[in-house]
């Protein structure tokens, strides 16, 4: 998947995410122990690439999307000698989606166990205000959350273009649902507070 990067086609999905390598950047560089990333859609791998790098002296990098983008992209970084990153896939079946990854995460563990949640998934409410709310259990206090493209909406995108008009009204279409993700549940919850403009919240408790 890694081979994508800078190709034609893929030019938007070719940059890693600066906001977020620096600030696991800083993660590691202020020594907080054994950091564990969770990044929730890997696009064609270009942050995944970065954080595996990042993390490689001593971290964890946990990510979450369709079992065959998984497979692709852990071979690529197998061959580059990364062995601190582990894959939690779904299927491609129609309701299935990493929020079921991230439901057995929360089963799996008593405590949260992120200190870092890069979410990068469907820009869509359905999927990602359960996303968040998950998300929620599994970040540390002290730990953030980074949002992905506030202002993006399915009206400006190629995405399901022939279909959409299936699943979801104008309105839901029109709507940039990522930024109703977070001015409803993110901007409203007392326990988080803003460290970037419209994409990076840290949990206060």
């Amino acid at each position: 998947m890694l081979e994508k990067i800078g190709t034609p086609g893929f030019e938007t999905l070719s940059a890693a995410d600066e906001t977020v390598c620096e600030n696991v950047e800083r993660l590691v560089a202020d020594g907080q122990g054994h950091p564990v990333v969770a990044e929730i859609g890997i696009g064609i791998g270009a942050t995944t690439r970065e954080l595996a790098r990042i993390l490689d002296d001593g971290g964890e990098l946990h990510l979450y999307d369709f079992h065959a983008k998984l497979a692709d992209v852990m071979g690529d970084l197998e061959g580059l000698g990364y062995d601190h990153v582990v894959a939690f896939g779904n299927t491609t079946k129609y309701w299935d989606s990493y929020n079921w990854s991230l439901m057995k995460q929360v089963q799996a563990h008593d405590t949260p166990i992120y200190d870092y949640i890069y979410l990068d998934g469907a820009h869509t409410f359905h999927h990602d205000a359960l996303a968040f709310v998950l998300c929620d259990r599994l970040l540390k206090p002290g730990g953030h959350i980074d949002f992905d493209d506030y202002f993006w909406s399915l009206s400006r995108s190629k995405w399901m273009a022939d279909t959409r008009h299936d699943y979801l009204t104008e309105e839901q279409i029109d709507a940039q649902q990522v930024k109703v993700v977070i001015e409803t549940l993110v901007r409203t919850d007392p326990r988080y507070e803003e460290v970037v403009a419209n994409k990076v919240f840290r949990k206060l408790a």
